[in-house]
């Protein structure tokens, strides 16, 4: 129980920095620099500032759960000290630099260079949580490989899971036939992303857990149900591209409320990969 507040505080700051990146590097998946409409600039400077506030959020936890006190009981001396003395000083430095270069470029006269901008930054912001957790405790060349991997993963989750959240919101509005177009054109890009985080994923896995892997801990345990979720995603992702999209393209009625249901499924789904990441990074996976 005495760490539910530091999952809890990852889980918001990972979903909120994954959307941040992963809807403008969805955008460009398509090429797409025209200017953003202002509800989606509204939309991306929240998220940043969701993103900024769970960071700090998660910042105190984590300091508290390395101080051995309650976030009730944390003082401003030991949370300025611990920032000083770890590289979570340095994390959070670059990672708000980063949100705060979102916010700046919903507001300001960018236009078609805001989709670049936006994802440049988070995506900055979002490779901070590589130097935390198990990938930043990681030492010497197996730690930077480590690192590395991580970033590509995580950008690849963003991208996976910022198409979703575009997708959903699109499902109940707009042309389904360019909808249908859009769903088709982002398979190649989804067959990449996949592949990718399967690579990356493996890299991750041997080097946090090593092999052969400790079968009876609820590390192994959460993985094995991560990689569950992350399987079922795949099968719905086939359904939508063979079945679904097909069914748009051809005009049927009933291929909309299809589309939008899996879609939402598909979208709960990957929120639950991040509970489950937001759980397996604060467990020792011998444990």
């Amino acid at each position: 129980m005495e760490m539910a507040g530091l999952v809890a505080s990852r889980f918001v700051a990972f979903a909120a920095l994954a959307l941040v990146a992963g809807l403008p590097l969805h955008a460009l998946t398509f090429g797409v620099f025209e200017a953003m409409s202002r509800r989606k600039r509204l939309a991306l400077a929240l998220l940043a500032l969701v993103a900024a506030g769970a960071s700090v959020w998660w910042a105190l936890e984590s300091v508290a759960a390395m101080a051995g006190v309650t976030l009730a009981t944390l003082d401003q001396e030991t949370f300025t000290v611990v920032l000083a003395a770890t590289p979570l000083g340095t994390v959070m430095e670059w990672r708000l630099t980063a949100l705060a270069a979102v916010v700046l470029a919903m507001i300001m006269p960018l236009r078609a260079l805001r989709s670049a901008v936006a994802a440049l930054a988070g995506g900055v912001a979002l490779a901070t949580m590589a130097w935390t957790g198990h990938a930043g405790a990681s030492e010497g060349g197996v730690g930077t490989l480590h690192r590395w991997a991580d970033v590509l993963h995580l950008l690849a989750a963003a991208t996976w899971l910022g198409a979703l959240a575009g997708f959903t919101v699109s499902a109940f509005g707009g042309d389904p036939v360019i909808r249908a177009q859009r769903l088709a054109a982002f398979a190649r890009t989804g067959s990449v992303i996949v592949a990718l985080m399967l690579l990356t994923g493996i890299v991750n896995t041997y080097s946090i857990a090593g092999w052969p892997l400790p079968l009876g801990s609820r590390w192994v345990w959460l993985l094995a149900l991560k990689l569950g979720l992350f399987a079922a995603m795949l099968g719905l992702a086939a359904i939508n591209r063979w079945k679904i999209t097909p069914a748009l393209e051809r005009g049927e009625a009933s291929a909309q409320g299809h589309l939008k249901r899996s879609l939402m499924l598909e979208l709960g789904l990957g929120l639950g990969v991040v509970a489950i990441l937001a759980m397996l990074g604060v467990l020792d996976p011998a444990a």
